[in-house]
């Protein structure tokens, strides 16, 4: 009895130290090009309300696992961080369209940077992006194909046709080349399958 009151009083303690573990679990970026060539009407009612939708179904899919989105025109930014909150995504989703973008172009680079970003700040070891696009250029392609590790999947979801159509302006008709032809927005659809298969 001496001996447990004696071990009692000195009161040692036991408890669990924290172990440094690595983050495995499943986590998905979504990048938006909100470029206003995805206002072209190719496919009904435009390719932005059906990238919308498709995006819809996708988040309403997941039942586990991080999400984030990243909206992209000549800049990009991140309008969710990595959250299990697909709901919150799926609510902002309606309000993205290239008027809300402050600058005009396809920064594909900037939003594959910010992906990455998230990646490392949420301490994920593995983890993939979906490009949800109608186009990267040769530049981004090549950025693309030397800075994405290999630990990183990338999916493309092309959104348009290879006929392409005519990019609606704000003030009405369609965007002009400077020769005042109109311009015919295309998905080059190869060249993205191939960015794909790569990654």
């Amino acid at each position: 009895a001496i001996i447990i009151a004696s071990i009692a009083m000195a009161g040692p303690s036991w408890e669990k130290l924290p172990q440094p573990i690595h983050k495995t679990e499943s986590a998905l970026v979504v990048l938006l090009d909100l470029s206003p060539s995805m206002m072209a009407q190719d496919i009904k009612p435009s390719r932005l309300v059906r990238a919308r939708l498709k995006l819809i179904d996708l988040l309403n899919q997941r039942k586990e696992g991080l999400s984030a989105l990243i909206a992209y025109a000549g800049e990009a930014y991140t309008v969710t961080p990595m959250t299990d909150d697909t709901e919150t995504i799926i609510s902002l989703l309606p309000s993205l369209s290239p008027a809300v973008m402050p600058l005009g172009g396809s920064n594909t680079e900037m939003a594959v940077d910010q992906a990455l970003t998230l990646f490392r700040d949420a301490g994920l070891m593995q983890g993939e992006i979906l490009l949800v696009t109608d186009g990267a250029t040769e530049q981004a392609i090549d950025y693309i194909d030397s800075e994405l590790p290999s630990n990183i999947r990338l999916s493309v979801l092309g959104v348009g046709s290879d006929d392409g159509a005519p990019i609606p302006i704000q003030n009405g008709g369609f965007a002009k080349d400077r020769d005042g032809a109109i311009v015919l927005a295309k998905l080059n659809s190869g060249e993205l399958s191939k960015l794909a298969s790569s990654h």
